[in-house]
């Protein structure tokens, strides 16, 4: 089977309209800003700009892997890998949100079927519960035969564009900060 990857293909669209849109809007505002004010305030925009960058990438990156024997949930902050024989079963909940149940009524939520507006009419999130409890009925005997020691795992999650863009945030407005202290009068 390889690996079968689950998102939103909604919110896809959506982050890279936003971030082509809030690209060009910075980019126009910062000229604007610049033309009327200088430089010295117009580049101050580009740090929030990078941000929130940053923050639709991670909301981007959200996602649902089925591997042969491992199930993870990346969620913006944190990803979590569980062994399928872990996974008790799969469900959405009134609202939408696709959860994965563990042992000891342990849930995990996945933020990339958190159900909304538009699911209730496309139904992605009834679409994902179905793919996520075919992967979890398939092998099921062989996936509990060697389920022995493998615990879940919860990491931080990392999205290199988007952690890129927070850095490069942070990065622009302390070399712009040093800047506007060392040229004031």
């Amino acid at each position: 089977m390889g690996h079968v990857v689950l998102r939103r293909v909604s919110w896809m669209v959506f982050c890279w309209v936003a971030i082509v849109g809030m690209g060009i809007g910075g980019i126009i505002a910062v000229f604007a800003v610049s033309s009327a004010n200088g430089f010295r305030e117009g580049w101050q925009g580009i740090p929030a700009f990078l941000a929130i960058m940053g923050f639709i990438g991670r909301i981007g990156n959200c996602k649902v892997i089925l591997r042969d024997d491992e199930l993870a949930v990346v969620n913006p902050l944190r990803t979590y890998i569980l062994p399928k024989s872990a996974v008790r079963g799969v469900s959405v909940n009134d609202g939408g949100t696709l959860r994965f149940h563990l042992d000891d009524d342990r849930k995990i939520y996945s933020f990339a079927f958190g159900g909304s507006l538009i699911d209730r009419f496309v139904g992605s999130s009834g679409k994902a519960e179905r793919k996520a409890e075919t992967w979890l009925r398939s092998d099921r005997a062989e996936s509990a035969a060697g389920a022995e020691a493998v615990a879940p795992q919860a990491r931080w999650t990392r999205c290199a564009s988007a952690d890129a863009a927070i850095v490069l945030g942070v990065v622009v407005a302390a070399v712009g900060g040093i800047w506007m202290a060392f040229t004031s009068s």
